[in-house]
């Protein structure tokens, strides 16, 4: 018995010292998390793979975006197809007027981190990075877990070229600037935050069922 709470009382000190660990992390040391390992594929889509952290559930999803939710979060990720094709060169966004504005330089793959205050005393989070971004609207005390998480889905992303080349070549990928081109500003990209689903292929998901799996 007495075996029994010295292995609980060890369990709740890894527990508590795992979520301070987590809030006393700086933006900057997330953020030097992207050239750590990246963790294996466990979702797979039409055209590319990634690794979806534990707690996040896919609550919509297109050919080139994915809605994910988590605790009443939603993390909206659009994938740019077309540039990644063309190899075309991501300029980071540079912002003075953010809580945390970083330009992401891993061994030659560029992107950004943009936070700052928005509405309802939330913040906007904006990461670009491997020809993806995402956007989330959240609580200041739950940023750092939006960075991890984001961070974590953004490196682990694998395209397949050839998958990608047959949806670029076909009528299925409505890509319109409003919507999909995550090179421009959020602010001036028509409320990418807001945007709807109600023109989803009715089949999208029955996609999600029989491709999002976890080998």
């Amino acid at each position: 018995m007495k075996v029994k709470k010295i292995i609980i009382i060890l369990l709740m000190l890894i527990f508590i010292t795992g979520c301070t660990n987590i809030n006393d992390l700086s933006y900057d040391d997330i953020l030097n998390t992207i050239s750590s390992d990246v963790k294996g594929a466990n979702t797979y889509r039409r055209g590319f793979s990634f690794y979806k952290p534990d707690g996040l559930a896919i609550q919509n999803a297109g050919l080139n975006y994915i809605i994910f939710s988590s605790n009443n979060v939603n993390y909206y990720m659009y994938l740019d197809f077309i540039n990644y094709r063309e190899g075309t060169e991501i300029t980071p966004k540079i912002s003075n007027n953010s809580l945390y504005n970083k330009k992401i330089n891993n061994n030659g793959f560029l992107g950004y981190i943009d936070i700052k205050l928005w509405q309802n005393n939330q913040y906007l989070i904006e990461i670009m990075y491997n020809y993806a971004k995402i956007e989330v609207m959240v609580d200041k005390d739950l940023i750092n877990d939006v960075l991890i998480n984001s961070i974590n889905i953004l490196k682990s992303i694998r395209y397949n070229d050839t998958i990608i080349d047959i949806i670029l070549k076909s009528d299925s990928l409505d890509y319109t600037e409003e919507v999909f081109d995550i090179f421009k500003d959020v602010s001036s990209n028509s409320n990418t935050l807001q945007f709807e689903t109600d023109n989803v292929d009715e089949d999208v998901e029955e996609e999600i069922k029989d491709t999002d799996y976890i080998n």
